[in-house]
């Protein structure tokens, strides 16, 4: 019998090799101390990276879709002042997570946080997440309130609106193509992020990892990112931020605010200057004081972290 699938899953071993080296030379550049961990969920491995002090508050952070925890790398020194942090590879996605069967439903990513969370002896945290780890991080705080102080969701897909046709066309029709213009002409050069339309990231090493990702893996497990319904989004009470950067591709950043903010009255939001999809990256500094503010302010007083 053949073995069962895990994902991700990589185009050979050589492949997976290089990877797992691109991903551990971000890490020995990681800017304050951390401890790796490796916790047990129903789903499987899930990969950590712990760092700021033990007896802190709890931070979860989630990455952009195959972005890997690593993504946080120019946040954590700022957040690990405050909080204990734990940015997370997502379960089926490029990373040091594992899983071995492909993942259903939203209710899957829930069940697999609160795993991960009684794993950490957490009971209850607050969730910062990018792009797909912001409709992950919205996802908890509707499904498991009890475990959610507060979230702050990065230029999130689904979750407000669907993206899902612009989405299919960067990664099903856009990607393709470009690879197969490279073919016909004998280029050589390494796929990247821009040949889904975004601009390079700030962080170089961090982009180089993406370039390996994006020829070394072969199968994910991931689902599209539900739209929340109007009842569910206004049902919500835990204290939520949204952070646009205001040079977002998948949708106009002020629109989309307005329509969360209609759709979800509670929220609080804010658009970033001269930040793209990866708004945490483009500009660490401004989003590290907004999630700060954020999380340290008192409910009379959230306003200020629109500013």
């Amino acid at each position: 019998m053949p073995p069962p699938n895990v994902f991700p899953s990589f185009k050979s071993d050589e492949a997976k090799e290089r990877y797992i080296a691109a991903y551990d030379a971000l890490l020995r550049d990681w800017p304050v101390p951390y401890q790796e961990l490796n916790l047990a969920t129903r789903l499987g491995p899930t990969y950590v990276i712990a760092s700021g002090p033990a007896d802190a508050p709890p931070l979860v952070l989630l990455p952009s879709f195959a972005g890997s925890a690593t993504i946080w790398r120019l946040n954590v020194a700022r957040l690990s002042r405050h909080y204990r942090i734990y940015a997370v590879d997502v379960i089926g996605q490029p990373g040091k997570s594992l899983t071995n069967r492909r993942l259903r439903n939203r209710h899957e990513y829930a069940n697999w946080l609160v795993d991960l969370l009684d794993a950490l002896d957490v009971q209850r945290a607050s969730i910062v997440g990018c792009s797909f780890g912001g409709f992950l991080a919205l996802n908890q705080a509707s499904l498991t309130p009890e475990r959610v102080d507060r979230v702050v969701l990065i230029n999130p897909v689904g979750t407000f609106a669907s993206q899902f046709w612009k989405l299919f066309y960067s990664a099903r029709i856009k990607r393709p193509i470009v690879k197969l213009g490279r073919r016909l002409v004998g280029s050589k050069k390494i796929p990247s992020l821009a040949d889904l339309g975004i601009r390079p990231p700030r962080d170089a090493k961090w982009s180089a990892l993406m370039a390996t990702m994006m020829s070394s893996v072969s199968k994910l497990s991931i689902i599209t990112p539900s739209v929340l319904s109007g009842r569910e989004l206004r049902s919500i009470r835990t204290p939520a931020l949204l952070l646009i950067g205001d040079a977002e591709k998948l949708y106009d950043p002020v629109a989309m605010l307005t329509l969360a903010q209609k759709r979800m009255p509670t929220l609080k939001g804010g658009i970033v200057p001269d930040a793209d999809h990866i708004a945490a990256m483009a500009q660490p500094d401004d989003v590290n004081e907004r999630i700060i503010r954020f999380l340290q302010s008192d409910d009379d007083a959230m306003d200020v972290v629109s500013q």
